[in-house]
């Protein structure tokens, strides 16, 4: 490795470590990449509206060791809010920045679709080693706001886009097999995790059993089934056996989730510090994961709240996807005909009936995800990143 060599990072955050999975893995994948003394310099690219928090301080913190020179330098781009999409507002805004130093000898490395367009039409980006790590299928996330004539088309610009890169990188074999059959070589490195922050008791599993889903409120990770699955729990013989928990941005499911908060059929934490989350998970006995794979609107990739909870030994129920299987299977965890709410309820029934059989699935998968660290995770990066 080239000691004189510079890291930028484009990303489309304002770096708020409780934001989401993105965070989440960059908050843990800086730390142990500065851990290389051969790193000379990360430049962190993002983007925050004037009414945010400056989280510039949480990621200078991440440059731990105070006997070196600082290596890590976050630029925050501060804009208005206007009714401008935010990929428009930090592109322009990038743009204008005067001092974005980098050289032929730099890698550059955008973390999703938006965030390569700037990399490949902002002057000094496009001179260095250009990488993408696509954590989702971006078509398919998108999908469910393009109209249906449309999609097609927007696939075609998408791999278009894509192929200007010199390396992908994404965090999954459902990611890099979608776009293989679109004419793209993907390396895979899969996600991390610190598996002990997340070694905590065993669920309980005492009634009434406790029930959460975990993330961003969205179509594309199942949040609709979770809330038809409430419903239709909480209106049969068995609602008094089973609590439901919700953490993450409400966003437009707000008032749906309220909705079902005043009947005190869920509860509902909103936005929860990444930090608090060990202590959480402790409470809980089942996790869901529902991010469902399909062309007409779908994610892709994987969760990060997903290996945390399989770390923490939650009993996972999950749909039975090309997403999910990666990791899970029937004997470490509960998989579910994908869109089946019926399934979902027949599932918590049998972990009702079979409470052995369910913790055993647990440590089953505490001990699928051993493997995953952030450190197997950063010198994977390296290998393919500054080796070539």
């Amino acid at each position: 490795m080239d000691k004189t060599q510079n890291l930028n990072i484009i990303m489309l955050s304002n770096f708020d470590k409780n934001a989401g999975g993105r965070e989440t893995w960059l908050y843990n994948f800086l730390p142990e990449l500065l851990k290389d003394d051969n790193i000379n310099k990360v430049n962190l690219f993002g983007y925050r509206l004037s009414t945010d928090s400056n989280n510039s301080k949480d990621i200078l913190s991440l440059d731990f060791n105070i006997n070196r020179k600082q290596r890590l330098f976050p630029n925050i781009i501060k804009v208005k809010s206007s009714r401008f999409p935010r990929a428009l507002s930090m592109f322009l805004g990038l743009k204008k920045q005067k001092d974005i130093v980098s050289s032929s000898k730099d890698i550059t490395l955008a973390v999703g679709v938006f965030e390569t367009l700037m990399m490949l039409y902002i002057y000094p980006f496009k001179k260095t080693k250009k990488v993408v790590w696509l954590r989702s299928i971006f078509s398919h996330e998108k999908a469910y706001a393009i109209p249906s004539y449309l999609q097609n088309l927007f696939l075609w610009v998408e791999i278009k886009i894509l192929k200007k890169a010199d390396i992908l990188i994404c965090n999954g074999e459902d990611i890099k097999a979608f776009y293989k059959e679109n004419g793209l070589m993907v390396n895979v490195i899969k996600n991390g995790v610190d598996v002990s922050k997340w070694n905590i008791n065993i669920p309980k599993l005492k009634d009434p059993i406790q029930i959460a889903y975990i993330g961003r409120l969205s179509q594309v990770k199942g949040i609709e089934s979770y809330l038809k699955l409430i419903n239709k729990v909480k209106k049969s013989s068995i609602a008094n056996k089973f609590n439901f928990n919700v953490v993450g941005n409400n966003g437009v499911y707000k008032d749906q989730v309220k909705n079902l908060e005043n009947k005190k059929w869920l509860i509902n934490y909103g936005l929860m510090s990444y930090d608090n989350l060990p202590q959480f998970l402790s409470t809980v006995d089942i996790c869901v994961a529902l991010t469902f794979a399909s062309n007409s609107g779908g994610g892709g990739g994987t969760s990060n709240a997903m290996l945390e909870q399989m770390a923490a030994s939650r009993i996972i129920i999950a749909w039975n996807n090309i997403i999910f299987n990666q990791y899970l299977n029937d004997e470490n965890a509960y998989l579910v005909e994908q869109f089946s709410v019926d399934g979902l309820e027949k599932t918590l029934i049998e972990i009702y009936n079979n409470k052995k059989e369910a913790i055993q699935k647990s440590l089953l998968g505490h001990k699928t995800i051993l493997p995953y660290s952030y450190k197997a995770n950063v010198l994977s990066f390296k290998e393919l990143v500054f080796n070539i």
